[in-house]
């Protein structure tokens, strides 16, 4: 005989959240509960998941900061010695 299968998410997946897992007595009894359930002062604030950032990415972005702020301190240079009448340095910046 054909059965229909049963409707809906098996297993109480569809009833499970991370939220209820933050406010349960044993929480520390799920796999990944302080990352994916963070309770405390302790997680505020904080990258929980900063071991699997890229690496490379960061490098690149502070090269762009330090970049940016070489440029900033050769403009600033230049501006002040235009402000106190000095001959104008020429850098690389100013095209």
């Amino acid at each position: 005989m054909y059965h229909p299968s049963r409707g809906g998410v098996r297993g109480g997946r569809d009833q499970f959240s991370w939220d209820d897992v933050k406010v349960d007595k044993y929480r520390e009894n799920y796999l990944g509960h302080s990352l994916k359930a963070p309770v405390g002062r302790w997680q505020k604030g904080k990258d929980l998941h900063w071991y699997a950032r890229d690496k490379k990415s960061n490098k690149s972005d502070m090269e762009a900061a330090k970049e940016e702020i070489r440029r900033i301190k050769e403009e600033e240079e230049q501006a002040m010695r235009e402000a106190l009448g000095l001959a104008p340095t020429f850098c690389k910046t100013s095209k």
